[in-house]
């Protein structure tokens, strides 16, 4: 086995692990969250949503795993046709960039109420989330027009050892 493929496969597994490891804390969080009613959150809406989103975000991470995986024991599965993972940053992106500009969730112990001091900062605040929403957005639009693009071949990773 090549040095190559031995990285791949050493990273697959931390990725495999990183993910079981983050899923095991968002079942913690979501436990918590049942047993002690969102807080009392009005609108637990947003808190359901944030679960989706981070769980997509461990499947993800299971599923590149699993990919480095196949690919570093030789045998790599066909590409996905959608670009899941720009499709998720960018939907991330969106999600936290709309949760701090309109307070969506609750507060955890460590962040404050943060006002803006002057109309600069306000303003600043403003152009800032929109700069990351528009990102996120050519990212959504990134992955899904890679499911409409011609397919190219791959390389061939066989020829590594």
């Amino acid at each position: 086995m090549g040095q190559e493929r031995l990285g791949i496969l050493v990273l697959g597994w931390m990725l495999v692990i990183a993910s079981y490891v983050y899923a095991l804390l968002l079942i913690r969080g979501i436990f918590l969250g049942i047993t002690q009613g969102f807080a009392g959150h009005p609108n637990p809406f947003w808190l359901v949503l944030a679960y989706l989103l981070f769980f997509a975000l461990g499947l993800h991470l299971f599923t590149v795993g699993r990919r480095a995986i196949s690919i570093g024991k030789g045998n790599p599965r066909s590409g996905a046709r959608v670009g899941w993972g720009r499709m998720l940053s960018g939907a991330l992106l969106i999600f936290s960039a709309a949760t701090t500009q309109f307070h969506l969730l609750p507060r955890t112990r460590f962040g404050g109420q943060d006002k803006n001091q002057n109309q600069t900062e306000s303003t600043a605040r403003t152009v800032t989330a929109l700069a990351v929403y528009i990102g996120g957005g050519f990212l959504i639009y990134g992955g899904i027009s890679k499911g409409f693009r011609r397919q190219t071949a791959k390389p061939d990773l066989t020829a590594l050892s």
